[in-house]
C-alpha cells in the first residue's frame, strides 16, 4: 500500500483492479475492493490495521463485477452511481454466474475462491456531484461516464489526489464494452485538463501516474474510432472487425491475461463502436 498524501492510500498489486482508502479521524473511506475474497479479506485486515475504527463507507467507481463482487468483506455501506445500484438490484439476491466465470477465465488459478455470494446493496446513490465530509476529510465525487455509464472520479481536493476508476488504465487494454468511446474520450480531455494541479492520478488498473498516462489510452480510442469509421464507409460488416484484433492486441502488454480472452474482449470492443457508430450516423443523417 502506498501513501500517496497525509492520510490518503492506495494499493495496486492486487489482481483485477486497484483500490484505494481516505483515512479520517471517524474511520476508512475505502475506494472499491479487491476481485478476489482473498485479496479482499488482507485488503480489510490491512484497512483495520491502518485505522481501528470501522470502515464508514465504500465508494465504488463502476459497476464491474471485478469492483462489485467481494465488498461484503469490507463490512460498510456503499455509495456508488445511481447506474451501480439499478445494476446490483438488477441481480436480485446473488450475483449472476457470468460474473465469477469471467474472472475465472481471465485468472484460472484464483477461480476457485470465487462463490456466488450474496449481492450487498447500494446505501447512497447519485447521478451528477456529490460531496462528502467524513472525519474531517472533504471528499468529491462526481459522475464522469465512458468506459461505464456508471463511472465516477473520487477527488480528494486538500490533498491533489483523484481516483479515476476506469477512466484511465496505465499499460493495460482500455475494453469498451459497456460504455461510449466518445463520452470516453471527453473525461479524458476533462482528465488532462485537471491532471497539472494534481499531486496523483490513481488509474483503474496499472500504476499510479500523472497526465502523461492519459495519451496511450486517448490514441488507442481515437484509433479504434476511425478505424471502424473507414470500416463502415467502405460497407463492410460488423462480424469483420475480427481483422483488427492483431493490430490493437499490440498496443498494450497483455500481462497475464488469457489471450484468447483478450482477444474476445478486443471483438467485442470493436463491435460495440461498430454500433455506436453507425447510430452516430443514423442521428446526423438529415430527416426527409
Amino acid at each position: 500500500m502506498e501513501q500517496l498524501a497525509p492520510g490518503i492510500f492506495a494499493e495496486t498489486d492486487f489482481i483485477g483492479v486497484n483500490v484505494g482508502a481516505i483515512s479520517t479521524s471517524k474511520g476508512i473511506v475505502a475506494i472499491d475492493s479487491p476481485s478476489f475474497p482473498r485479496d479482499a479479506r488482507s485488503w480489510a485486515l490491512t484497512l483495520h490495521r491502518t485505522n481501528h475504527y470501522a470502515v464508514l463507507t465504500t465508494l465504488l467507481t463502476d459497476f464491474h463485477g471485478d469492483r462489485t463482487l467481494n465488498t461484503r468483506w469490507l463490512n460498510a455501506p456503499i455509495t456508488a452511481h445511481t447506474l451501480t445500484a439499478e445494476r446490483l438490484i438488477s441481480y436480485d439476491k446473488r450475483f449472476p454466474g457470468y460474473l465469477l466465470e469471467s474472472l475465472s477465465q481471465r485468472h484460472p488459478d484464483r477461480g476457485r475462491e470465487l462463490s456466488n455470494s450474496p449481492v450487498e446493496r447500494i446505501a447512497v446513490s447519485f447521478d451528477g456531484t456529490l460531496t462528502l465530509f467524513k472525519g474531517g476529510k472533504h471528499i468529491e465525487l462526481t459522475a464522469v461516464p465512458g468506459p461505464t455509464p456508471s463511472n465516477i472520479w473520487v477527488s480528494i481536493p486538500d490533498a491533489n489526489v483523484l481516483f479515476v476508476g476506469d477512466t484511465l488504465m496505465v499499460d493495460t487494454h482500455p475494453l469498451l464494452t459497456e460504455g461510449n468511446s466518445a463520452q470516453w474520450l471527453a473525461s479524458l480531455d476533462k482528465l488532462e485538463s485537471l491532471a497539472p494541479k494534481l499531486m496523483a492520478i490513481v488509474p483503474g488498473r496499472g500504476p499510479i501516474c500523472d497526465g502523461s498516462a492519459i495519451a496511450p489510452v486517448r490514441d488507442y480510442l481515437i484509433h479504434m474510432r476511425q478505424i471502424i469509421q473507414q470500416h463502415i464507409a467502405a460497407g463492410k460488416t460488423q462480424e469483420e472487425t475480427a481483422v483488427y484484433i492483431p493490430e490493437f492486441l499490440s498496443a498494450f502488454p497483455a500481462h497475464d491475461l488469457p489471450l484468447d480472452w483478450l482477444k474476445r474482449q478486443i471483438k467485442s470492443s470493436l463491435d460495440h463502436v461498430y454500433l455506436e457508430l453507425k447510430l452516430e450516423s443514423s442521428i446526423k443523417q438529415p430527416k426527409p
